[in-house]
């Protein structure tokens, strides 16, 4: 990035979430090196700019948890990151939420994680020098971002306000969508038939109370968003549990008023299991001896492409019988044994008999192996963590094959890992089972997929076996995709007008074949691509919208993992103020 001869000396970062704060912090630890020069302005929009951000904004209700403990996860770059910048302060989630009585091993509330994200733009802002860098706040939207590739922008925000910029930070995550078609055909079937349709949304932004007094509600998806349903739809409803020795959940669901059965599925039936309660040591990854770092880069290099089924899952379970078999768990260390652990339902999800019993049965033996804890059932979870990671590797260095890819990683291995690795906490678990219990979940298994009986005026929902249910509501229950053609951003939607911006690609090995994402294409890692070619290096993104570019890039960071999004916040924060001429370089 080359800087104006003029500097505005000012940047803007939209976004005040983890990576939007991130960025901020890491502009104020440069701002305290000698190699700083003069003064810089940054201006930090978001409409809930001091509260943490969309997803983990303090004024949430407390029933939405984090999933992952409070020793998981931090704001401050560690000796991992190799920061290039000074590191002043090392507070994590954990140290700031001790005084609340909860310990490292604890799961807070995500309202908790957004206090922690208010404290550390606030500690940022009193330990900027005001004559180095100031910091301005704006409770605003921005709506567009103009300007030359390489000069000022022009920010445009929501209030009116124009920003004008040497260079722009976008700190994005999972952004509103246009409906599917199929989805709109559901929406379009509750206007008819007076349904009620709830479409892929922040839970945060879902009417959870349109839907009570409805006799069945379909929901699609049985991950973190079903989870979170759970929490937001009983509290609404006014029920609660209570504890009960004597029911497998170990709860009794106490109804509200105006409950429906929940009918659960997905395509892939895969129920999210609960994380087990561990000590700190046990959180540390898990140390892989087959597949290992060296073994995912020589696998990566190889130009033919790799087949994961041939060449990458047997390595797979080599490590798990290893691991199993070096604890003493021999019984489980059998590739039979290993299939039916990670893939209930068979490889691609098509036994579907008696779906409801079995996906129940899954998700209690979970929860009694988490919570006694089975040192075998723990050890296989910290493993298959492990080996997620690198399979998450070898697919972002463009190893596989195209056609392994679709069959294999998205046919059926990357929701087997996220059941198993993305769980919920052990509370949220005995919940959804709590409600089974009380007949107010129903799980359909895999293969689910929702029709519109036009003569009944209901929903129709299909399993692997058939009709399961009619159902006067469907709630989406997962986030948004990664789709830059269906943002409803205004600011995306301007440039995607301007043709400022277009779609990412992913190619494989071997091969060659190209697959467009929904990704947006940027030069590097952070400068958007313009439909003509044009780089606009004025420009940095960080976050959801370019996950081809930066994949992995997850919502928190970990200490001790070298996470990706402190790395990513300090770099970009160097070049904003070398774009703002306070920082020499190129």
């Amino acid at each position: 990035m080359t800087h104006a001869a003029d500097p505005v000396r000012t940047v803007v970062v939209i976004g005040a979430g983890p990576r939007g704060t991130a960025i901020v912090e890491r502009l104020v630890a440069a701002s305290r090196t000698a190699a700083w020069d003069g003064a810089l302005t940054v201006h930090l929009v978001d409409p809930q700019v001091g509260l943490g951000g969309a997803v983990w904004r303090h004024d949430q209700p407390d029933v939405l948890l984090m999933n992952t403990t409070t020793c998981q996860t931090t704001m401050y770059p560690d000796e991992s990151c190799h920061a290039t910048l000074p590191v002043p302060r090392t507070e994590t989630l954990a140290d700031h939420l001790a005084g609340e009585g909860l310990g490292p091993s604890d799961y807070a509330s995500r309202a908790a994680h957004g206090r922690y994200l208010a404290h550390v733009l606030e500690s940022a802002m009193a330990d900027a020098d005001p004559a180095r860098l100031r910091i301005v706040l704006h409770p605003a939207e921005a709506v567009d971002v103009t300007g030359p590739a390489d000069g000022p922008q022009r920010v445009r925000l929501s209030d009116g306000r124009v920003l004008r910029a040497d260079a722009v930070a976008l700190a994005l995550g999972h952004l509103a969508t246009a409906l599917s078609p199929r989805s709109q055909q559901l929406a379009d079937a509750a206007e008819r038939h007076g349904l009620v349709h709830l479409g892929p949304a922040n839970p945060l932004e879902v009417d959870y109370a349109s839907l009570l007094g409805r006799e069945a509600v379909a929901v699609q998806g049985m991950g973190l968003n079903f989870y979170d349903a759970v929490g937001m739809l009983t509290t609404v409803a006014g029920g609660r549990f209570e504890p009960d020795p004597s029911a497998p959940s170990g709860l009794r669901y106490v109804r509200g008023g105006g409950e429906p059965l929940l009918v659960v599925g997905s395509r892939s039936g895969m129920v999210y299991r609960p994380k087990p309660d561990l000590p700190i040591e046990q959180l540390r990854p898990y140390p892989l001896e087959v597949l290992t770092s060296e073994r995912v880069l020589e696998l990566a290099v190889r130009s033919a492409g790799v087949d994961h089924e041939k060449e990458v899952m047997p390595l797979l379970l080599a490590e798990l019988r290893r691991a199993l078999r070096a604890a003493g768990h021999a019984d489980m260390a059998t590739d039979e044994a290993l299939i039916r652990l990670l893939f209930p339902f068979g490889r691609r999800g098509g036994e579907s008999q008696d779906a409801h019993r079995r996906t129940r049965d899954v998700l209690r033996g979970a929860l009694e192996a988490a919570t006694a804890p089975d040192p075998a059932w723990v050890l296989a979870f910290r493993v298959l963590i492990a080996l997620r990671i690198q399979v998450n590797r070898l697919t972002d260095l463009g190893a596989y094959t195209t056609e392994s890819v679709r069959r294999d990683i998205d046919g059926h291995l990357r929701n087997a890992f996220a059941s198993w690795a993305s769980g919920p906490p052990v509370l949220r678990a005995r919940q959804v089972l709590a409600l089974e219990e009380a007949g107010l979940v129903r799980f359909v298994g895999p293969r689910m997929h929702i029709d519109i009986d036009e003569e009944a005026g209901r929903y129709a929902v299909h399993g692997g076996e058939g009709l399961v249910a009619h159902c006067d509501g469907v709630l989406e229950a997962h986030l948004p995709g990664v789709d830059l053609t269906a943002y409803r951003s205004a600011l995306l939607g301007a440039w995607r007008e301007r043709g400022e911006v277009q779609k990412d690609h992913w190619a494989s090995r071997g091969s060659r074949h190209r697959m467009l994402t929904g990704s947006i294409a940027v030069d590097g890692l952070y400068a958007p691509i313009g439909a003509d070619g044009t780089v606009y290096e004025r420009r940095l993104m960080v976050g959801v919208p370019v996950s081809t570019a930066q994949p992995g890039s997850a919502i928190t960071a970990e200490p001790g993992t070298s996470p990706q999004l402190l790395r990513h916040a300090e770099a970009v924060a160097v070049r904003l103020a070398r774009a703002g001429g306070a920082l020499a370089g190129e």
